[in-house]
């Protein structure tokens, strides 16, 4: 059920991007119709072209908003269902908790001068570490009423479809250990160790030519201070950067103490 709701939201999105090309397409088969010409020597009568852009432009668009509604609504009732699981938990010891392998895949910036891994949140670790609430000090993460401790998306298509979405962040692979609970896309868990960082293929200014080299790059933040983040780069896209800017495969690895594939 969850992924038949998460697959779907991914697949609607996808033609919401798609939208704009088949406009221009419907329009063009419009123009061709003789939709927009002041004669009457269209292969159909303009009125009949112009109120079936009419009807597109008004029913696809509200058809789109209408899935979206009916996604986040399921959406919404399995979050219910899952916290409401969360609330039920009926173990007399608590070294006999049901076990499952928390392997899955997440999303991370590389930020600072020193490359660190920071999560989209803004939290930054190491590539082992255990998870620590910023709410309540107290709290071992992770709490079932709290959103404290390491997320994962058990699918990679999940992740994949994230970073779509965040396109200057890094794809992990990561193995959860630990207490550990199942949540809508994936798991929330107490430690975290990366196993490898995933590597774009392509460039991530010009999105053309092979990822060769990690750039770092800095923008001034409101209060003058330097945000550092590191992208991978062409080698033309990296060429006008200073050596000391720059970091190998091999570098980032050692650095972040993980494998780049």
């Amino acid at each position: 059920m969850v992924m038949s709701i998460n697959s779907n939201k991914q697949r609607l999105i996808k033609w919401v991007r798609r939208y704009p090309l088949i406009a221009l397409s419907v329009l063009a088969i419009g123009y061709l119709l003789g939709g927009f010409s002041k004669n009457d020597d269209g292969v159909l009568p303009q009125q009949v072209v112009i109120t079936g852009l009419y009807l597109f432009v008004g029913i696809v668009p509200l058809g789109f908003i209408i899935a979206f509604v009916i996604i986040g609504s399921l959406s919404d009732a399995q979050s219910i269902k899952n916290r409401q699981k969360s609330h039920n938990f009926n173990y007399q010891d608590a070294f006999n908790l049901p076990s499952e392998v928390m392997h899955g895949y997440k999303l991370a910036l590389l930020t600072d001068r020193l490359p660190t891994l920071t999560g989209l949140t803004g939290d930054k670790y190491l590539s082992d570490a255990n998870a620590l609430c910023a709410t309540d000090p107290a709290h071992t993460p992770p709490v079932a009423e709290c959103e404290c401790g390491f997320y994962a998306y058990k699918e990679l298509s999940d992740a994949q479809f994230e970073r779509s979405i965040n396109p200057g962040s890094f794809l992990l692979e990561v193995d959860l250990f630990g207490l550990g609970f199942t949540y809508k896309d994936g798991f929330r868990a107490e430690t975290q160790v990366v196993n490898h960082l995933i590597k774009p293929k392509r460039c991530m200014r010009c999105k053309t030519l092979p990822a060769k080299v990690f750039v770092c790059t800095y923008k001034l933040t409101p209060t003058d201070t330097a945000l550092w983040q590191w992208q991978i780069r062409c080698v033309i896209c990296s060429s006008n950067f200073k050596e000391e800017d720059k970091l190998s495969n091999e570098q980032m690895a050692q650095h972040l103490r993980l494998k780049i594939i």
